[in-house]
């Protein structure tokens, strides 16, 4: 009953945004500085993924995996948390995919050249959001990946919704 319930209003605080989405394609929803207030059909500045720095990170991973594909993440890269127990060759797609869902570059949670530092607190975050979303997926969708960082941020650094 809870899951039913945790879902409907899932869904019910969801129908708003997501029907800007539908009737207003392509405009983002944007927190008003001011008032705190959300403010549809804003466009919300941002500078874009730099794919240049992203794919130079993305072939320096897939050169720290080569012919360790197949190895744990842990054993092959330090302080690995969230891939734990997964293959070393699934990083470098999930990194990737995580500039466009967030609109960030690499550099937003690691210190460039040094990937494995624990410096910023934005890779952190990014841990505690990984288990948010897969305690959301296990407890109400029977682990399907159905809640995802798009769910709430829709490429932007910090959700538009709050």
């Amino acid at each position: 009953m809870m899951k039913r319930a945790m879902c409907w209003a899932f869904v019910v605080f969801s129908i708003p945004w997501l029907a800007n989405d539908v009737f207003n394609p392509g405009a983002r929803t944007r927190n008003d500085v001011t008032t705190g207030n959300l403010v549809l059909g804003a466009t919300q500045s941002q500078p874009g993924v730099n794919s240049a720095e992203r794919d130079e990170a993305i072939a320096d991973i897939k050169k720290r995996i080569a012919g360790h594909e197949d190895d744990l993440a842990e054993k092959v890269f330090k302080n690995i948390e969230i891939l734990k127990g997964k293959k070393a060759s699934r990083l470098p797609g999930m990194m990737a995919a995580l500039t466009g869902l967030l609109g960030v570059n690499c550099t937003y949670c690691h210190v460039k050249d040094k990937w494995d530092s624990e410096e910023k607190p934005t890779k952190q975050t990014a841990r505690k959001m990984f288990r948010m979303i897969g305690g959301i997926n296990d407890n109400y969708f029977e682990g399907q990946n159905k809640v995802s960082c798009w769910t709430c941020h829709r490429g932007n650094p910090h959700p538009p919704i709050q």
